[in-house]
């Protein structure tokens, strides 16, 4: 569908996109070089009551609503792509998403990464306007050892 010069998503970007009810330009596909925002595909997709339909490099896609709606739900459920720093990441998302902490109007969860360095949580947060990040250390193999050092750092930085 995207071609040989292009990527897809990974689920996690794709899901956060492309929703039952996303109509319009929609990215789908980034250059091959990885990267959001470089040579990006996007798909015009429109709804109507029966059928999705979407505009992609000059060919038509159609899909019956329910299948696709269907579809999009085992996508979001589905974590099987994931190795562990990804697995991670979503966990650790999830928590500091359910922590009430993050909901003030001047501060913002951004990311959590363990790609930016070996064994290393990377955090984006932003506050007051400014982008903060900073890192702590994990064992790059275990869930628990990822929320550890997660429950370590965020009360160390931000508990009063």
């Amino acid at each position: 569908m995207l071609g040989t010069d292009y990527l897809g998503l990974d689920p996690i970007d794709f899901m956060r996109i492309v929703g039952p009810e996303t109509a319009g330009s929609v990215l789908v596909g980034r250059c091959d070089c990885g990267c959001i925002g470089c040579d990006d595909v996007a798909a015009q997709v429109k709804l109507d009551d029966h059928e999705v339909t979407w505009l992609l490099r000059g060919k038509t896609y159609r899909f019956e609503i329910a299948a696709y709606k269907s579809t999009l739900g085992g996508v979001a459920s589905d974590h099987a792509w994931e190795d562990i720093g990804r697995r991670v990441e979503r966990i650790l998302t999830e928590r500091v998403h359910a922590d009430t902490r993050w909901v003030a109007e001047d501060t913002r969860f951004d990311w959590v990464s363990t790609r930016c360095s070996r064994h290393q949580l990377t955090y984006s947060f932003t506050i007051d306007g400014q982008q903060i990040t900073f890192s702590t250390g994990w064992d790059g193999q275990t869930e628990a050892s990822a929320i550890s050092a997660n429950n370590r750092v965020l009360f160390e930085r931000f508990s009063e």
